[in-house]
């Protein structure tokens, strides 16, 4: 258990995973895989298809997407949409510095959430969260245009 705190507490802070009680971020982190990338080292690219969900652990990554970028630090997650619908990536994100994430792959998270029903709703809430921001994003966007 030790062993796998600090996949814990990273998952503890990715929104549509908070409200889960520490057995269940245990068991999600005893899924996980942890995976290494050297700076400028691509994570995943646009399109892709497969993967899962990335948790980065230490360093930073740059997401480009939509002709922008932003900047992914510990605690920083990508690939939900991988993880829970298996659609191609919709960005590329390359290692700015070294990275240590933990990937929790679809193949596994899957049957996961058959035997955790409690996990499958509580991620559904977050999921519909971050859709609502994102909309808000939009919206915000397109005042501004206007």
């Amino acid at each position: 258990m030790d062993e796998l705190a600090p996949e814990v507490e990273a998952l503890r802070r990715i929104p549509f995973f908070e409200g889960l009680t520490p057995e269940d971020l245990s068991r999600i982190a005893t899924i996980g895989e942890r995976r290494s990338f050297e700076a400028g080292q691509a994570i995943v690219a646009k399109s892709d298809v497969g993967g899962g969900l990335f948790v980065i652990l230490s360093g930073s990554a740059t997401v480009e997407a939509g002709g922008k970028a932003h900047t992914l630090g510990p605690g920083g997650f990508f690939g939900e949409m991988a993880l829970l619908a298996g659609r191609p990536r919709s960005a590329t994100v390359v290692a700015a510095e070294p990275v240590e994430a933990m990937v929790l792959d679809a193949m596994y998270f899957r049957p996961f959430l058959i035997k955790n029903p409690s996990v499958a709703v509580t991620i559904l809430e977050g999921v519909v969260e971050r859709l609502r921001e994102v909309q808000d994003r939009i919206d915000a966007a397109t005042e501004e245009r206007e």
